[in-house]
């Protein structure tokens, strides 16, 4: 697998000559940027198109939070800042890690470790691994306690978002895998899937009924959030799922 493509968006001099070294020791890393400047770095992202950022919070003009939140979809984000306040915020924008300055090696590597197995996941494992016109033939490899899971597509309840985890719930149990829930959405065959909430993903031929804002799924009641609902019911209605 090559080398997964960072860049560094940090204010301070010394954190970034910091970070070049610790990315230098880990040959898993390719470093194709290194800004001061949120402005600076976002000029050349379509250049570059990194998989990883290490990321300041506090920094002049856009600040780190404000760039993620201006952007459709990320790469794997670790936070890098001084600022043990702002943690809670950064895990709700999907940051992978958050590193406390000042960090250890063995502290960066445990992050970037977070990142290379979601890496790997969404390189090898998530993949739909049939080419059979079988719809009920299609199935992804995730990986959950240890072990490499098939799961039949057309067998997924629902998904469900747990952090940096999700749990997918079929017929023959539940699964946590690490991996985002915007990554599983991205290969999961939409016309079979769609995201209610920000915490759930619903199959489409498993729905049992909606009232007002719920779904029910294999009999558990799941919330369509209310600028979800529109488009879901829209969908309900033209693909005849009932």
């Amino acid at each position: 697998m090559s080398p997964l493509s960072c860049i560094i968006i940090d204010d301070e001099p010394i954190a970034r000559n910091i970070l070049l070294e610790y990315i230098q020791r880990d040959n898993r890393l390719s470093l194709s940027g290194n800004y001061a400047m949120v402005a600076d770095a976002l000029r050349e992202f379509s250049i570059k198109k990194p998989k990883l950022i290490f990321l300041d919070i506090k920094m002049p003009g856009i600040d780190g939070f404000e760039m993620l939140r201006s952007m459709p979809q990320h790469p794997y984000v670790i936070f890098t800042t001084a600022y043990r306040e702002y943690a809670v915020e950064g895990f709700n924008l999907n940051a992978v890690d958050y590193l406390l300055k000042p960090f250890s090696f063995e502290r960066f590597l445990q992050a970037v470790n977070k990142v290379h197995v979601l890496y790997t996941a969404d390189a090898t494992e998530a993949i739909p691994a049939s080419t059979n016109t079988d719809e009920s033939d299609k199935h992804i490899f995730v990986k959950s306690d240890g072990k490499f899971i098939r799961i039949n597509i057309d067998g997924i309840y629902y998904i469900e978002a747990l952090k940096e985890y999700v749990r997918i719930f079929t017929a023959d149990g539940s699964w946590i895998v690490y991996q985002t829930m915007q990554n599983l959405e991205d290969k999961l065959p939409k016309e079979l899937f769609f995201r209610i909430h920000r915490s759930y993903i619903v199959g489409l031929r498993h729905i049992k009924s909606i009232e007002g804002n719920m779904v029910s799924v294999n009999k558990i009641e799941l919330p369509i959030s209310r600028n979800a609902k529109e488009e879901f019911m829209s969908k309900v209605a033209k693909d005849n799922f009932f």
